[in-house]
C-alpha cells in the first residue's frame, strides 16, 4: 500500500469504473489532472482512500467495511501516484 500524506501533490492515473461507483452526482477526479491530498481515510472498500483539496463532495451514507457510515466520498489511493519533482516544476512554470 502506498502511503500518502495531507498536502502531498498527486496525479490521477486511473478513472476506470468511476461511473458505477457512488450515487452518481459526486464530483470525480479527472485522469491526468493534479490534486492535493486533503486527508487519507479508509475508503468504502476498506482500503486507503484519499480526500482531495480540489474536490469536496457531500457527506452521504457509504459502506465502510461491514458498516454504513455517513462520510464524504473518497478515492482509492491506487488511482493516484505522487507528483514527481520535474512535474512540480513544470506545473509551477505553467502558472
Amino acid at each position: 500500500m502506498t502511503h500518502y500524506t495531507p498536502g502531498q501533490p498527486v496525479v490521477c492515473i486511473n478513472t476506470d469504473d468511476f461511473g458505477v461507483l457512488g450515487y452518481g452526482d459526486e464530483v470525480m477526479p479527472v485522469q491526468g489532472s493534479t490534486y492535493t491530498v486533503r486527508d487519507v481515510v479508509v475508503d468504502h472498500f476498506g482500503t486507503e482512500g484519499l480526500l482531495l483539496k480540489e474536490i469536496k463532495n457531500d457527506r452521504l451514507p457509504y459502506r465502510v467495511g461491514a458498516e454504513i457510515v455517513d462520510t464524504e466520498k473518497s478515492f482509492a489511493s491506487w488511482r493516484f501516484r505522487p507528483l514527481v519533482d520535474d512535474e512540480k516544476k513544470k506545473e509551477m512554470e505553467a502558472v
